[in-house]
């Protein structure tokens, strides 16, 4: 499963995204906050449940998914120039990722280059290999 999250400024940039990696996405299993899930709907994308906006909890319950095992990688479309109430929910769920060695993509680039890596490996049916990183 893929967690994808955006700031309310760059919801346009993911907007952009999933519109340019529709396909790869269809292949995976989406998850993120209410108003992404509502984004991933416009696009025909299914998500399999939502979670509060981050403000709320959404980036808190992210993260229980992952460590739950879950969620495999969290797109984060995060806004550098804008301070955040939330920041320290938004650099624990980063930490959570860091822990449990999940991918962790936090603007466009990044996110389409794990996307991509995800996808080649899906369709190769290539193991990642590292979900037992964690326990050791």
């Amino acid at each position: 499963t893929i967690a994808l999250v955006a700031h309310d400024k760059m919801k346009a940039m993911m907007r952009k995204f999933v519109r340019v990696h529709l396909e790869m996405l269809r292949d995976f299993q989406l998850t993120g906050t209410g108003t992404t899930c509502k984004l991933l709907r416009e696009f025909g994308l299914e998500p399999i449940g939502s979670t509060e906006s981050g403000p709320l909890g959404g980036d808190q319950q992210i993260g229980a998914m992952v460590v739950a095992g879950d969620v495999q990688a969290v797109l984060f479309f995060r806004d550098p120039l804008s301070s955040h109430a939330h920041i320290a929910d938004i650099e624990a769920l980063r930490r959570v990722a860091d822990c449990y060695q999940i991918y962790f993509a936090s603007n466009y680039r990044s996110a389409s280059a794990i996307l991509s890596v995800m996808h080649g490996n899906l369709k190769a049916r290539v193991p990642d290999g590292m979900t037992d990183l964690a326990q050791t």
